[in-house]
């Protein structure tokens, strides 16, 4: 007895063969490439920051991946895993369902929400009725990246702030260098923006409200610039083209900026700069990027173990770590006011950019009928922009078509 006591003490002594069994979770994410490394390391970090969590990191192929990898655990009767990453505009269609915890009742859930911008706050509580299932992240908003070697030999030092102006400027950017003045996204993330800063929106409650005079104005607006040649429609290539100088200006996440620095190479700092989005009326952007939820139906000590996650994610350095290494925006006041992170933004032009929008940012529509129609709208765009069917006409039956989708 006396031995077994013995054996016990020396043990716990050294730190062997007693400790308690460590929770062990699943999250399933959907950035790929470069994001998706710094993500594993992440989860790497904080599995080694405590003794407690073990996260294992699954890779879903896309933020659509994900969707479709949670439903099919919703029709096996079995969450497909403990923590999702939802991109912003799809997490309300599996709360809906009833299919994600309320976390608002964990504990350290009140300060964590106060932290946030005021945007994300509305991002994951658009009803403002204290039920919030999902938390902000990664998330981002939409910046122009320009080449200012290409706009000099037009006479610009930067694109103009407003739509408007731009039929102008891409017109002399054409003339001057030969190619493409900018490229235009038909997925409608900036399309939203530039509707909202136009003063008008981009669904209503019972339909898409794209056949609204705000949003024809911006609709023809751009088919005007691709159709006399000086903008192309943005593809898989875009990115890379920008980056060789094959096309002036793009309009992407600030979170696009490792990748086109990467792809730039020694060349970035001469041949990208970085403004913010153009408007119409008055700067408005949408918020992109994705959310953390995490799944119902699991035990208990998980659900806490995903949470315990999720804090150490949210926290201010933590934070400021993730930014460093992927340019996201930061979700907090608290991590904005860090000496660390405003030095930071002081190392190359433009990373201030996407925090300077945030005052003007607004929510991605989270209506589950717009996230159907989403598809719908990218289709009747390239329609219209790479097939030449007239804009109205094609409009009023995309609003027709998708209106069964607002009926359910």
């Amino acid at each position: 007895m006396v031995k077994k006591a013995l054996v016990l003490g020396l043990a716990g002594v050294l730190g062997f063969g007693f400790a308690q069994p460590r929770t062990e979770i699943t999250f399933l994410y959907g950035l790929g490439g470069r994001l998706g490394e710094v993500i594993r390391a992440t989860v790497d970090t904080f599995n080694k920051s405590q003794n407690e969590v073990v996260v294992r990191a699954e890779f879903a192929n896309s933020y659509e991946g994900v969707l479709q990898k949670a439903l099919a655990g919703i029709a096996a009767g079995q969450p497909a895993a403990d923590v999702l990453q939802l991109e912003v505009a799809l997490w309300p269609r599996l709360a809906a369902a009833g299919q994600l915890t309320d976390l608002s009742a964990l504990p350290g859930f009140k300060a964590m929400f106060d932290s946030f911008w005021g945007v994300f706050k509305l991002q994951v509580d658009p009803d403002k009725d204290g039920k919030v299932f999902a938390t902000p992240w990664n998330n981002s908003n939409p910046v122009t990246y320009y080449n200012p070697e290409l706009l000099k030999r037009a006479g610009f030092s930067a694109p103009p702030r407003t739509w408007p102006e731009m039929r102008e400027f891409a017109r002399k950017v054409k003339e001057a260098t030969g190619v493409a003045a900018m490229a235009l996204p038909a997925f409608p993330w900036v399309l939203e923006g530039a509707i909202w800063s136009n003063g008008g929106e981009i669904v209503g409650k019972d339909r898409l409200l794209l056949d609204q005079p705000a949003a024809l104005e911006v609709i023809n607006t751009w088919t005007q610039l691709i159709r006399d040649g000086s903008a192309v429609v943005e593809n898989a290539n875009s990115t890379q083209d920008f980056a060789a100088g094959k096309v002036a200006v793009i309009f992407q996440s600030v979170a696009s900026r490792p990748g086109i620095k990467a792809l730039a190479g020694d060349r970035f700092k001469q041949t990208v700069r970085v403004a913010p989005l153009p408007y119409f009326k008055k700067p408005v952007v949408p918020v992109g990027g994705a959310t953390l939820a995490i799944s119902r139906g699991i035990p208990q000590e998980r659900v806490l173990a995903a949470w315990k996650f999720i804090q150490w994610l949210n926290r201010p350095e933590q934070q400021l770590e993730w930014i460093k290494q992927t340019n996201y925006v930061p979700i907090t006041r608290t991590t904005s006011e860090l000496p660390a992170f405003r030095a930071f933004l002081a190392t190359e032009q433009g990373l201030d950019v996407g925090m300077r929008q945030l005052p003007n940012a607004r929510p991605r529509p989270t209506d589950p009928a717009y996230v159907q129609g989403i598809q719908e709208i990218r289709k009747t765009l390239e329609e219209i922009w790479l097939n030449n069917k007239p804009v109205e006409p094609a409009i009023r039956d995309l609003v027709q078509r998708t209106r069964p989708l607002f009926a359910n």
